[in-house]
């Protein structure tokens, strides 16, 4: 694979401490998921991004919501901002690459958002019937 196409992305935030319609608010768009975590006061919360267009769907978040991440990681309201970009890696293949465009890189990371990529096993073999 050398096309960027993940089959899924999430913007994780932990360490949370605003409730989640501020959160939402501050962001401008809405979590799909929202949870407290082990510590008191604290959430976990993490918006789905499109991935039919992913690097239009990053540019976009880094646009709409990294300005306000950037400011709550700096006045400690979210502890921890991961994009999870998630691939596959088919059963029977050998090697798998990608690449990340550095300009959406460097929209995400400018705004103290971490990047992680996980890659997950698939089984791409269809069903021999006869």
């Amino acid at each position: 694979m050398s096309q960027f196409a993940p089959f899924a992305m999430a913007l994780r935030l932990s360490g949370v401490t605003l409730d989640q319609y501020a959160l939402d608010a501050a962001l401008k768009q809405l979590a799909s998921r929202y949870e407290p975590e082990d510590a008191e006061g604290s959430f976990y919360a993490q918006v789905d991004v499109p991935v039919n267009n992913p690097v239009r769907a990053l540019l976009e978040l880094a646009e709409r919501s990294g300005p306000a991440i950037a400011a709550m990681l700096e006045d400690r309201r979210i502890g921890k901002a991961v994009l999870d970009i998630a691939f596959d890696y088919p059963e029977h293949g050998e090697a798998m690459s990608t690449r990340l465009p550095a300009h959406v890189a460097a929209a995400i990371a400018g705004h103290g958002i971490d990047i992680e990529i996980s890659v997950y096993l698939t089984d791409v073999e269809e069903d021999d019937e006869d």
